[in-house]
């Protein structure tokens, strides 16, 4: 009876030998990433008359690799983490997004390469269906857990000629959603962030994108040539355009300013030839002839003075300028004067 015991004794002693070498499944391995952090996109201050931005940002990540002995029995974890990118508050469109500044609005896109040809989308955007991806590998620690960590740039533009935004500032926040998947093994990492065996921890980050649109105004002016006229010819008028573009909905306000200084308009024209000391006197106005309304040189950034003032629109808008001289009773000569165009904004 006694060798019986014996027996079992022995037999279950070999099981337990037996057991302790079996393989543990690569299941007993497992990966998880931290909650990524992404940087916010600042476009900075602009108006109508910048070209288009490009500025870049970053996605900071961290992943871990946990398990017993892990370098035994899944030596690497291979791991695809996918961040899709919602539209954004700015407005409801993928392509091109929308910053938003009450219901005006600017254009822009993110991108997940530097040639800006890849847009950071999301699965669940028709438009814009493909998210960023991350691929990570993690050699597996001997007794407990590994981690790696990194920062992968993405890619923003705000393109240029957007002229009909009015001054504010413009923005939208943004949510990352992190979705992906992983191997264990030395081979290859999963094709997509659902193709492989193990899915990863699902995840988040925010983020802004920003601009601020500033007021500018850009100005051409065109000659005013009164022509030939004879000694006799009095109240000679004659005129022209200026083109003023200027921030949508900004006030502006235009001076004229003759070379001799006079803030009313008056100003003088010389000649051209040698020894002719004479002065042709001519006045600016906004409307014509004689009795014209004068255009001077008074107008400030919030006053029009004796000028002309206007409400941007993006687009130019144009101005006519007369110019009357009273008298051309002066020696035979060409006579000219340089009008400095003054726009207060």
């Amino acid at each position: 009876m006694s060798h019986h015991r014996q027996r079992m004794l022995l037999l279950i002693l070999m099981l337990l030998i037996v057991g302790l070498g079996l393989p543990r499944p690569a299941e007993a391995q497992s990966v998880s990433c931290a909650n990524p952090t992404i940087s916010n996109v600042q476009f900075g201050t602009v108006d109508f008359t910048t070209g288009t931005l490009n500025v870049s940002g970053s996605i900071g990540w961290s992943c871990t690799s946990t398990g017993i002995l892990g370098v035994l029995l899944s030596p690497q974890a291979n791991v695809v983490m996918c961040l899709n990118l919602n539209t954004g508050t700015g407005g409801t469109q993928a392509n091109p997004r929308l910053l938003g500044s009450g219901s005006n609005t600017l254009q822009y896109q993110l991108y997940a390469n530097a040639t800006n040809t890849q847009i950071w989308g999301s699965t669940s955007t028709p438009a814009t269906p493909i998210p960023l991806s991350i691929s990570v590998a993690i050699q597996a620690g001997v007794i407990l857990s590994t981690t790696v960590t990194g920062s992968t740039p993405f890619y923003a533009q705000l393109p240029g000629g957007q002229t009909t935004a009015p001054v504010g500032t413009y923005n939208s926040a943004l949510s990352a959603t992190v979705s992906g998947s992983y191997t264990m093994s030395t081979g290859t990492p999963p094709s997509s962030c659902t193709s492989g065996p193990n899915s990863l921890n699902a995840g988040s980050a925010t983020f802004v994108a920003s601009a601020t649109v500033q007021k500018a105004c850009v100005v051409t002016a065109n000659n005013v040539a009164l022509g030939a006229v004879p000694s006799t010819a009095v109240n000679t008028t004659a005129s022209n355009s200026l083109s003023v573009t200027c921030t949508n909905s900004a006030p502006y306000f235009v001076g004229l300013a003759p070379s001799n200084g006079n803030t009313a308009g008056a100003g003088v024209m010389k000649g051209t030839r040698g020894g002719n000391t004479d002065l042709v006197p001519y006045q600016l106005s906004s409307t014509p002839g004689p009795s014209g309304t004068p255009w001077g040189n008074t107008a400030a950034s919030t006053t029009v003075g004796n000028g002309k003032a206007g409400r941007g629109s993006g687009l130019a808008q144009s101005l006519t300028v007369y110019a009357t001289a009273p008298s051309a009773n002066y020696t035979p000569d060409s006579y000219s004067d340089t009008v400095t165009v003054n726009v207060n904004y």
